[in-house]
Order: C-alpha cells, then sequence, then structure tokens
C-alpha cells in the first residue's frame, strides 16, 4: 500500500471514530440532562405537586405499545416486553417523596424500590393511603392514559378497598408539569433558539420565483434530522397571508412558488428531549423597487408590537388564567383596540373579523396557551389565556410558567383593500418578574430581496 494510501486511510479511521464519539457524547449529554430533570423534579417539584391537591399516592401506569405522554417525565429504557409498569410515588410525610416502579426495568438510578406487578396490592396495603391519585381524566389527555382495560385490572388487583379511594391524576400532573425546575428551563431555552434559528435561516433563503413553500418545509426537516431532531407537528411550510399575484386558492398549495409582494407567517415546533417549542416569524418579499413592507402593513404590524406590550403586563403569578384574559381584554379596549374573541372555528372567526368593515381600529384575539412539552394547547398540561378553552381558566399561572405569547391583530390596510390579521407568537416564561423571553422574539417583518 502506498504511503499516499496510508495516509488516507488512517485520516478517514480518525474521522470515523471522532464522528462516533461526538455522537456518542451527545445522546449521552442528552439522556443525562432527562435525567438529572427527572431527579430535580422528583426532588423539589413532586412533594408540592402531591401535598397541594391532598394526595397520598400516585400511581401511574404504563402499558408498553401504548403511548404515554408522561414516559419521558417518569423514567427511560423502563418499559418494554409486552408489559404494563406501575409507576407508584407515595408521601409518607418526609420531605422525599419514596418512589417505586413495579414489572419495570431498572433503568433509572432516580427511584427507591423495584418490585413484581404481584407486589401491588401488598404495596399499596402497607402504606394505606387515603387518596389515590391515578391516569385517568375526563379533561386532560396527558393524565389519561389508562386504558378502560387497565383500570380494570387496576381496581380487581387492589381490591374493593383501596379502588374506592382512586381519583384523577389530572391536577397532580398539571402541577407536576407547569412548576418548573431551573435543569427545564435551560434546556427548554435550548430549543428555542434551535428553533428560531432555523425558521429565520429558513426564510432568509427564499429566492423569490424559485422556492416553493414545500421546498421550505422539507429544508427544514432536514435541518431537524442533521440534529437528531424531529418535528413538534410533522412537516410545517410557511402560509401566505397575502399575495399581490396570486390566488388565494393557489397559495395554499405545497407547490406554490413564492412571489414578490407575498406576506409569509410561518407557525412550526421542534422537539428537543422532553420539550417542544411552538411559535412563528413573518416575512415579506419585496416587490422591484422596495425598500420596506406597504405603510399599511407596517401599520398593521406596529398595532401588534404595542398590543404585546399590554398584554405582557397583566401576567403575573397566581393569577387564573380567566382573571388574566378580563385584564388583557379590557387594557386592550382601553387602548383604542375591539376584542374579537376567538370560538377557533375558522368561519365564525372571519366572520366576526369582517364584521369590523374598514374601521381603522384593530381588532384582537387572544390564545396564550400552556406550552413546554411535547404537544401543547389542550394536550399539554398548565393554564390557558384564550376564550376557547374554558376548562383551563381557573388554573393559576405558577412561577416559571412556560405557555406560547400567542395573539392575532386585525388591522385595515389601505393598499390591500381588507383587513390583514397578522398572528404574533413567541414561547416566554412568566416569573416573579412578569413575562420574559426565552429567545430573542419576533420584533419585525423579516424582508426578502
Amino acid at each position: 500500500m502506498s504511503k499516499v494510501r496510508i495516509f488516507l486511510t488512517f485520516f478517514s479511521m480518525l474521522f470515523l471514530v471522532q464522528g462516533f464519539n461526538a455522537q456518542a457524547q451527545e445522546a449521552r449529554a442528552r439522556w443525562e440532562m432527562l435525567n438529572l430533570i427527572r431527579k430535580e423534579k422528583f426532588d423539589i417539584i413532586l412533594p408540592q405537586a402531591m401535598r397541594a391537591n391532598k394526595i397520598d399516592m400516585w400511581i401511574h401506569v404504563i402499558r408498553d405499545g401504548n403511548p404515554d405522554h408522561l414516559a419521558l417525565d417518569l423514567g427511560d429504557r423502563i418499559v418494554g416486553g409486552g408489559r404494563t409498569v406501575y409507576f407508584i410515588f407515595t408521601d409518607r410525610g418526609d420531605e422525599r417523596i419514596e418512589r417505586a416502579i413495579l414489572n419495570g426495568e431498572r433503568g433509572s438510578d432516580v427511584y427507591d424500590i423495584f418490585g413484581q406487578e404481584s407486589d401491588l396490592k401488598q404495596f399499596v396495603t402497607e402504606r394505606d393511603p387515603k387518596r389515590i391519585a391515578v391516569n385517568i381524566s375526563e379533561r386532560l389527555a396527558v393524565a389519561d392514559g389508562l386504558s378502560h382495560t387497565g383500570y380494570l385490572k387496576l381496581v380487581d388487583m387492589l381490591g374493593e378497598k383501596y379502588a374506592k379511594r382512586l381519583v384523577s391524576s389530572e391536577n397532580v400532573v398539571t402541577d407536576f408539569r407547569v412548576r418548573r425546575v431551573q435543569t427545564e428551563i435551560i434546556a427548554y431555552a435550548k430549543a428555542c433558539e434551535i428553533h428560531r434559528r432555523i425558521l429565520e435561516t429558513g426564510l432568509k433563503s427564499i429566492k423569490p420565483g424559485v422556492t416553493t413553500r414545500e421546498d421550505l418545509g422539507w429544508w427544514a426537516e432536514d435541518q431537524l434530522l442533521a440534529r437528531g431532531l424531529e418535528s413538534e407537528f410533522g412537516i410545517c411550510m410557511p402560509g401566505v397571508l397575502y399575495s399581490e399575484v396570486s390566488d388565494r386558492s393557489e397559495t395554499r398549495k405545497p407547490g406554490y412558488i413564492i412571489q414578490r409582494g407575498d406576506l409569509l407567517s410561518w407557525d412550526w415546533g421542534i422537539r428537543y428531549l422532553n420539550f417542544g417549542t411552538d411559535f412563528k416569524r413573518n416575512a415579506y418579499i419585496l416587490r422591484e423597487g422596495e425598500t420596506s413592507v406597504p405603510a399599511g402593513v407596517q401599520n398593521a404590524w406596529d398595532r401588534g408590537m404595542k398590543a404585546r406590550k399590554i398584554i405582557r403586563k397583566a401576567f403575573k403569578v397566581g393569577r387564573t388564567a380567566g382573571e388574566v384574559l378580563e385584564i388583557i381584554a379590557r387594557s386592550l379596549e382601553d387602548a383604542g383596540y375591539v376584542y374579537t374573541p376567538f370560538t377557533n372555528i375558522r368561519p365564525k372567526d372571519r366572520e366576526i373579523i369582517n364584521s369590523l368593515g374598514d374601521s381603522e381600529r384593530s381588532g384582537f384575539s387572544i390564545d396564550c396557551h400552556c406550552v413546554g412539552n411535547t404537544g401543547n394547547g389542550n394536550v399539554a398540561s398548565g393554564p390557558s389565556v384564550a376564550p376557547f378553552r374554558k376548562e383551563r381558566a381557573h388554573l393559576k399561572i405558577q412561577p416559571n410558567n412556560l405557555f406560547a405569547f400567542e395573539f392575532m391583530v386585525h388591522t385595515w390596510v389601505p393598499e390591500w383593500g381588507r383587513r390583514l390579521s397578522i398572528n404574533f407568537e413567541d414561547d416566554a416564561i412568566v416569573t416573579g418578574k412578569g413575562v420574559e423571553f426565552l429567545c430573542p422574539p419576533n420584533e419585525r417583518i423579516i424582508l426578502i430581496r
């Protein structure tokens, strides 16, 4: 073998080894972060969540083959072999909540006790809990993973005495998830920054008359694939809010070629560890000779930025979602906006917006929904400030509450002879100081030349 070939072979092998080690270290780092989050949540948050809701024992049942939203929250490499695994947390009066796994594997060091499914009745009897929370819920999907068959089996194993003490774990799950530890906030902020950079880079790469909506959607998916991540919602393509040259029906097609004079909004989310993001970016494709967006569009944007400052002030730790919504509606109307509460039914909502006609006053709609872990809106747990999410209006905003700061402002644009609805959305956190953004928020419309 020649010296050149030996040299090339050596460096090829070195490159492969380095690449392998880098991938292994990233996988390990992510696992270690998830495990640290579990430890911190179990040590700090779990006692609060159980005691605030007067729960003595929380049994979360996961059956292999039936995906569960809390699988990553509670353990890693534990469910397998077609088994039903019981994660059991017991408040025995100590500072620390006792943690047990029955019928699972020893895949994590955050649990104290490991046993068999047959141990369940004796385990519960020895602790004699008065209120046992299990994952059944009418209103919260993330706390409703126990199937009807699984529930009947659990009742049979526990016996009549303890079966009568079963209650929904929805409130425990809500508090356990919504109350955040610092490691969660750090991880979520990282996810937001990855998301932001991909969105903004993609929009800035648009070539008018060449790039399609679908091109951007698949490009973004490839960016995640290269990072070992995935999309929160599947492939998402930027939407066209308005086009100077194209019919609305054409702009909705995946293969639509983005044109000059198009105003875009890209709504997307990514998954990182056990977290899911959800926010938007906007872009305008400049027409020949233009150096900025039309004056009416800029006015609509500025009205949205002004509304965001007003909405931001309404969020305070301890207020319920319903109270925040009332304050927002009152404050914006005092500032000259018109409240157009959404029903989340598009034809009805469009009718509400159109009823404003060509009035110079901007309408506004609010949907500041819960976000954080994978899934959002009605899937995630926590308070949501929106008129069509009434089942969450009573929930209080906890310290370090993550949410999607989402609202719409509907403003008449004279140049277009129509009302433009711009959806503003960034992921944020509510601390004792108020609303804080987790990465640079959407401050401007990105201009594409």
